[in-house]
């Protein structure tokens, strides 16, 4: 399905290029700054060079529909859904501060659902930041529901090396299908493929010989575990070989012994975000940890 001429005078919304990068970049850090300034919140992008670096790789994967919006001829905002498996994931979606307000929000949200449904994706996914309840409001108005509050955490480190935790590689992905189908009821292979594609730094835990958690740090990673000793000694090992930026994970609070638990290992919540979905949904089994996008 081509890009949709969006209803606003003057704007259109086009697949993302790489030239498109350097402002979407910008405009996604500044976004984002001037909600978290406003609240009070540390950024999970601190500068524009590490925002453009990440939409920069979103755009280049052909496993993301990368979409822009135009106002003018000029840059104002960018919006993304992951295609890697069953489920596809929206965000970031962020809008130039001095244009918001004005549906180009709406216009890029629509889109990308529009997209999704034209591929026969049934699920789709995100993570709102609780705080944002202009967000909150447009995604609830468009159909999506509020499904789990979540904990986005900064991780503690294990006091010493557990030869249990150990990088996932290649032929380690059936037994990742596995568990991400028992827990997810759908298959975040290709998302841990591509983890391990671009160095993201995926963890398993293997026990009496056999996987039983794996772990993708960071904001767009994700995880599942048989159970919470599992998950622990995930979170443990990559706090304790990553820098504390990249340590970090999403814990749904309505696992409240788990997050009890990680509480007293150490970790600490930075904020709250809300798992919202659209299409059918049925909530993951065992220990699970989302990403951002779901």
């Amino acid at each position: 399905m081509p890009p949709s001429q969006a209803s606003a005078a003057g704007l259109e919304l086009v697949r993302a290029e790489s030239k498109h990068v350097g402002e979407m970049g910008r405009i996604c850090y500044e976004a984002f700054k001037d909600l978290h300034d406003r609240h009070r919140f540390p950024l999970d992008l601190p500068s524009a060079a590490l925002a453009r670096q990440v939409l920069g790789v979103m755009v280049d994967r052909n496993d993301f529909y990368s979409l822009v919006a135009l106002l003018d001829g000029q840059v104002v905002g960018s919006n993304f859904l992951s295609l890697s498996d069953p489920v596809a994931g929206i965000g970031p979606v962020t809008v130039e501060p001095f244009h918001q307000g004005k549906n180009i929000g709406l216009a890029l949200m629509q889109d990308v659902v529009d997209y999704g449904r034209h591929r026969g994706i049934e699920c789709i996914r995100l993570l709102q930041e609780t705080m944002n309840v202009g967000s909150l409001s447009l995604y609830a108005s468009m159909g999506f529901d509020s499904r789990e509050e979540v904990a986005y955490m900064q991780a503690a480190a294990a006091s010493a090396e557990d030869p249990s935790v150990r990088p996932v590689t290649e032929q380690d992905l059936p037994a990742v299908e596995q568990l991400s189908a028992n827990s997810y009821q759908a298959s975040r292979r290709n998302e841990v493929a591509a983890a391990i594609r671009y160095d993201f730094s995926p963890l398993l835990r293997e026990r009496d010989g056999r996987v039983t958690g794996y772990l993708v740090p960071g904001l767009f990673g994700h995880g599942v575990a048989e159970n919470e000793d599992d998950a622990c000694a995930l979170l443990g090992e990559m706090a304790r070989r990553l820098p504390p930026f990249a340590a970090r994970f999403f814990c749904p609070v309505r696992q409240a012994d788990f997050f009890r638990r990680v509480l007293k290992m150490g970790c600490r919540t930075i904020k709250v975000w809300t798992l919202m979905t659209l299409g059918p949904y049925e909530p993951p089994r065992e220990v699970w940890m989302p990403s951002v996008l779901y």
